[in-house]
């Protein structure tokens, strides 16, 4: 195993305040079985996603790789507990929880936006639980999208009232996209990010309701948490093997970032994939399959 080292001041008191939760996941093996005993692959989601999302790419990375793949719901999004916290000690407990029920000794941790940021804490607090890391366009800075994102949660909850005599899904989510292009220039302009958040609109079949399949008004509490990075890793480093993949077209990795990444990760890489938004795993999917298949060899 190569060598690892950690580097920070004590962070005990946010791993023993951090309460961990049990997240909702799918595993994905080989249709043959052929599955290697000791590497596993672990996604996690960005901010309005839930572990879905990935379904395609897991499976295509079972297959090809011959791995277990997890993908998770974070908390407070989709089938996994909400709750009343929402920091990023909070979400990496969850995932190191998660690392430690699968027990593998070649662990994998992926993670997207949102997800790619709680996944650099546990590289930075546990890094011994994981030999790889993967972030998928997100740097341990402030987000890009600190502008726009915050308004969407509120964006949603102050319309989910108006689809509610929409005869199904489709018809609501059909409304909730007109709301959307008129409520802000930002979705007006992209329906990439409108289609994403109207796949959040379910039915609960309890109440014969239109519902958001995420706990928005926790997120909306802790938005400024999520968009930024925790102050108190600015002086932690770790040598966890680490590939940063970034989207060609995307601002969430920037020139200004590096330095930063170079601090935390001195071991890290950086990929860009032409023509890709930070959807980058979405809009490219060929692409993204081909820069992180030779990531899951572990010898």
């Amino acid at each position: 195993m190569e060598k690892v080292e950690f580097f920070c001041p004590d962070f005990s008191i946010h791993r023993r305040t951090a309460k961990p939760v049990n997240l909702a996941e799918d595993v994905y093996n080989p249709p043959d079985g052929k599955v290697d005993p000791e590497r596993c692959l672990i996604i996690a989601h960005g901010l309005f996603g839930f572990r879905t999302n990935w379904r395609s790419l897991a499976k295509a990375f079972s297959e090809r790789a011959n791995i277990k793949v997890v993908s998770v719901d974070m908390r407070n999004h989709g089938d996994s507990p909400y709750t009343t916290t929402m920091t990023y000690d909070d979400m990496a407990a969850d995932l190191m929880q998660t690392i430690r029920k699968h027990n593998m000794p070649k662990t994998i941790l992926m993670g997207h936006s949102m997800g790619g940021k709680a996944a650099m804490l546990v590289a930075l607090q546990e890094p011994a639980l994981i030999r790889k890391l993967i972030v998928v366009d997100i740097a341990p800075t402030i987000s890009a999208s600190v502008g726009e994102i915050p308004k969407y949660a509120r964006i949603l909850l102050d319309n989910i009232q108006k689809i509610q005599h929409e005869k199904d899904i489709v018809a609501a989510r059909r409304a909730m996209d007109k709301i959307l292009q008129a409520s802000a220039e930002s979705l007006r302009q992209n329906k990439s990010v409108r289609d994403f958040l109207l796949m959040l609109i379910t039915s609960d079949e309890s109440s014969g309701q239109f519902v958001w399949r995420a706990n928005l008004e926790v997120l909306e509490e802790h938005m400024e948490d999520i968009m930024l990075f925790p102050t108190e890793f600015d002086n932690a480093r770790t040598n966890v093997d680490t590939l940063f993949i970034a989207g060609g077209k995307s601002n969430y990795i920037t020139d200004q970032s590096i330095p930063k990444m170079k601090r935390l990760f001195p071991s890290h890489r950086l990929i860009r994939i032409p023509n890709a938004g930070h959807w980058v795993h979405s809009e490219r999917p060929h692409d993204f399959l081909n820069c992180v298949l030779p990531e899951l060899e572990i010898k």
